[in-house]
């Protein structure tokens, strides 16, 4: 993937734009002083905590999607473990 491409699909990412949008409510809460400066930087820790653990749980998921079945076939696992019971 390209550099443009990255940028592109990065774009077209509802994550990335509610990313966007809780920095500009952010940098309007700030600059109209309705925040002080500490609660504008918690917020914004905040918003990118969430934005990076939504994109490692679709990350995380597209990694299982694409595990080998042979890794799931494999005898040491058990068919109850491999329909999520325990």
């Amino acid at each position: 993937m390209t550099f443009l491409e990255g940028v592109l699909r990065l774009m077209k990412s509802r994550k990335f734009w509610v990313l966007i949008a809780s920095l500009v409510a952010v940098a309007g809460a700030l600059s109209t002083g309705q925040i002080s400066t500490w609660e504008a930087v918690q917020a914004i820790v905040a918003a990118l905590s969430v934005y990076s653990a939504a994109i490692a749980y679709v990350d995380g998921n597209a990694a299982a999607a694409d595990a080998s079945p042979a890794v799931c076939d494999s005898p040491a696992v058990s068919d109850s473990h491999r329909r999520g019971q325990r």
